[in-house]
């Protein structure tokens, strides 16, 4: 949870680089140890990323989430 909020604060700072570590982070480690309200918390960041789709580690993260 920690970093996923760490993401929306890295996001409303407008630095989507640390933003997208700290989203990437939280999601793989909530999918490795099942825990569906960390991914959905991703989720629901995801279309806050897009305008920054073409920032170092965005689209890497983009691709994960949608696989």
């Amino acid at each position: 949870m920690f970093l996923a909020y760490r993401a929306t604060s890295y996001l409303d700072q407008k630095e989507p680089e640390p933003a997208a570590a700290a989203a990437t982070q939280s999601l793989l480690l909530a999918r490795r140890i099942g825990a569906p309200r960390c991914v959905h918390l991703i989720d629901d960041l995801l279309p806050r990323f897009q305008p920054y789709a073409r920032v170092q580690g965005v689209s890497e993260l983009l691709h994960l989430a949608s696989a």
